[in-house]
């Protein structure tokens, strides 16, 4: 989602990878409960060196407001630098005439703005009440860096600031930790990211898994694609893992293995080596620097099976800081104090509760009344999803469990019922709504019972629950696809018993009988039949209407199957991920567009869909390169598509493009063949961007050719071949069929090595 969507898109809850860090002495921060306004100013706290000023460019132009700096602020006012001024003022008049900026601009900037303030902001009480006050209207982010980093940084010379004299920078970070988290609403942590030497000279792609983690924060705040899983007792079933490392970084090499299957990670807090608050907020941005997956943030008590006292004077800090983190669900223990339990509720802000219950004694009855008021008693508190687990002491208690979650009705709050022990591992499986796993590299289980995704998905096969599905691929010519690999790959790694095959016919009559197969889980569909397919449909995306062909086939229910299009998503996807902060999408970008055949469509929708409203269309045939414009410029009043007659030097175009997108065929059998449109290297923007090429039976192409040019010249422009587009609509097409990500290091590994197979056979 743009984050420019923060102003306009509708607040939902749904959706669409540390350096050591010594312990803090700050206490955790007050929050507030928030509902801000989607224009609401910004306002950035913490050390110098952090790294505000970096984070409110971004946003700043992300979001097409004002950056206001405090410190340039004062340095324009006063016309010198703020070492200058203290030399010639003093400290005190120093920390005067900031606080009166600061007081100016939060006064009557409410709206609009991305405020960096100085690193020393907090050092008088009067501006921290005034942060106070204005974090009820707009969020206060205190951001956080490495430490050590951090005061290397502030030993270095420095012409506009002086060095700390009265006390070391160390300390200096020590005083104010508790000042800072005191005055904000939330908190980021901007990791540092490691810049290989061939990109010493350009940082800007550095910066991205930045921008994407803050960007992250930001909609989260206001509500907006909060990275929720969809939970629905029919539905897909969905599971979370905890991860039962003492050190989150201990965990990162096996990250994605450990993934695979699961919606949702669970960070057991009572299990980390310390529950320092600094600690807690570096082992939440890890986990977020390589993993996309949202976080359930559990403080698991001894009483209730976890190792944190339950007398633990630091309980409700803890608990208090991850929402500031802004962790997408929160464990809250029914024996929390009333008093605990309601302030965490008023201030979860965006989280979702999850109110949980562990029996280890076996003592809940299932069928009970006393299990039911209690169950009721979770409800009336408020609780968004519920966790029930006791110990299983016969197989049948499993069956008395199932009864049990039987009774309640169809719209009942989402619940979580387990048994532990051995003999409630079946109770594992049969649970669909975030059913804790395991894995076999974890360093010990959570919780007794457990079992990993791929026995789960084993045992729902053996007991009729996973029935084997078969999947194709429909079209003409398709002998050389590397769609099998994709699939057959993703399947097997994941543990489920599906196949899938190619389909090649000379005419829909052919599909008809197997679609209608009660063994037909879905299949990709290719020329010719990507619109000829669509009447056979019984409902079609919103998504293909507009693309005007489908590509991909869901079973929804006995007699319906859906059309989808993954080609658009897949070419957003790499636009999204390729683009670098420098080059964020605003209303004065600029994409040029090759060809104006059928998948031309899906990348002028992907385009218009990241918020692009400038896009020139080339295509050696005019006439339909003007219908298609004319067709797509209907999407949105904004939108202006031009059709180009020739790709000049320069193009007649006021900012050159940032985004080039090619859709022309790669035919030719030599790069001496290769079709030239005309494409040279002065229409590629010299800020840098992305270029790329959705054929694929060549890894490198004219105009990716001209894109590593500009590359090897210090221009940040990113290279994406066919074969990524490929990889990433496939992996679409598995998270449609199966509701499961794709494993997509196994499965790129095995496309990889197939698609250089057949280029030396060919």
């Amino acid at each position: 989602m743009n984050v420019r969507d923060l102003i306009h898109a509708p607040k939902t809850s749904l959706p669409s990878s540390m350096l050591s860090v010594a312990p803090s002495r700050a206490s955790s921060p007050t929050t507030t409960s928030q509902n801000y306004s989607r224009r609401a100013s910004i306002v950035l706290i913490g050390m110098r060196g952090v790294g505000k000023t970096t984070l409110g460019t971004l946003a700043a132009k992300a979001l097409g407001w004002e950056l206001l700096d405090t410190d340039q602020i004062l340095e324009k006012q006063q016309r010198m630098s703020i070492s200058d001024f203290i030399a010639k003022h003093g400290w005190e008049e120093f920390r005067k005439a900031e606080s009166q900026i600061v007081t100016d601009i939060l006064r009557v900037r409410h709206v609009g703005k991305v405020i960096a303030t100085g690193g020393g902001v907090v050092e008088l009480e009067a501006n921290r009440n005034l942060l106070k006050r204005f974090r009820q209207n707009g969020p206060v982010i205190h951001v956080l860096r490495e430490k050590d980093a951090v005061l290397e940084f502030l030993r270095q010379p420095n012409r506009r600031f002086p060095p700390f004299l009265h006390e070391t920078a160390r300390e200096a970070w020590t005083r104010r930790e508790k000042y800072f988290r005191e005055c904000c609403s939330f908190e980021f942590v901007s990791m540092t990211v490691p810049v290989p030497p061939e990109e010493e000279g350009d940082r800007t792609f550095a910066f991205k898994a930045v921008e994407e983690e803050f960007f992250r924060l930001l909609r989260f705040i206001h509500g907006v694609d909060c990275n929720k899983v969809v939970l629905h007792p029919r539905g897909a079933r969905s599971y979370f893992l905890a991860l039962t490392y003492d050190d989150i970084r201990n965990a990162i090499a096996d990250l994605e293995y450990i993934s695979l299957g699961i919606d949702l990670w669970e960070v057991r807090a009572d299990l980390l080596l310390s529950q320092d608050p600094t600690f807690i907020a570096y082992q939440i941005a890890t986990l977020r620097r390589h993993s996309k997956l949202p976080i359930l943030f559990t403080l698991r008590t001894v009483s209730q099976g976890g190792k944190y006292p339950d007398e633990g004077p630091g309980r409700r800090d803890i608990l208090y800081h991850a929402l500031t983190l802004g962790v997408e669900y929160i464990d809250l223990e029914m024996t929390l104090p009333d008093a605990i339990f309601n302030d965490l509720m008023d201030h979860k802000g965006n989280a979702t509760v999850l109110v949980s219950y562990q029996d280890w004694k076996g003592s809940l009855v299932w069928t009970s009344l006393q299990t039911r008021q209690l169950y009721d008693r979770m409800v009336k508190r408020g609780a968004e999803i519920i966790e029930l687990a006791s110990t299983a002491k016969t197989f049948e208690d499993n069956m008395s469990l199932r009864q049990f979650v039987g009774t309640l009705g169809p719209n009942s709050v989402p619940l979580l019922a387990i048994n532990m022990g051995p003999e409630g591992k079946i109770s594992r499986v049969l649970n669909p709504i975030l059913s804790p796993l395991s894995h076999p590299l974890l360093p010990r289980a959570a919780a007794p019972g457990q079992v990993s995704f791929t026995e789960a998905q084993s045992i729902l096969y053996l007991t009729g629950l996973l029935p084997a599905k078969k999947f194709f691929l429909f079209g003409r010519p398709i002998a050389h696809s590397m769609s099998p690999a994709i699939h057959n790959t993703a399947f097997s790694t994941l543990g489920l018993p599906h196949t899938y095959e190619l389909k090649e016919t000379d005419t829909i009559d052919g599909l008809t009988e197997v679609m209608a197969s009660s063994t037909f889980g879905g299949a990709s569909v290719t020329i010719p039949f990507k619109v000829d397919i669509m009447p056979y449909l019984q409902h079609i995306s919103r998504h293909a209407r507009i693309i005007g062909a489908v590509n991909t086939i869901i079973p929804t229910g006995p007699g319906m199957l859906s059309g989808e299009n993954t080609d658009w998503r897949a070419i957003k996807t790499c636009l999204l991920r390729s683009l670098t902060p420098a080059n964020v999408v605003t209303s004065s970008t600029t994409a040029l567009v090759l060809g104006a055949g059928g998948t031309s469509r899906a990348a002028l929708y992907a385009l218009h869909q990241i918020g692009v409203i400038n896009i020139f269309l080339y295509n050696r045939t005019r006439k339909r390169a003007e219908l298609l414009a004319d067709e797509f410029s209907k999407l949105d009043p904004l939108l202006t598509i031009t059709v180009l007659d020739k790709l000049e030097v320069p193009l007649p175009i006021t900012a050159e493009p940032s985004m080039i997108v090619s859709t022309i065929p790669a035919t030719a059998t030599s790069k001496e063949d290769l079709i030239d449109v005309g494409l040279r290297e002065e229409h590629f923007s010299g800020s840098g961007g992305v270029a790329i090429e959705l054929a694929y039976e060549r890894r490198i192409t004219k105009l990716l050719a001209l894109a590593q040019d500009k590359r090897d010249k210090g221009i940040p422009w990113a290279v994406v071949e066919g074969i990524e587009l490929l990889l990433e609509q496939g992996y679409e097409q598995v998270r449609l069929w199966t509701s499961r990500r794709a494993p997509k290091t196994k499965v790129r590994q095995k496309v990889m090595e197939a698609y250089e197979k057949q280029k030396r056979t060919t």
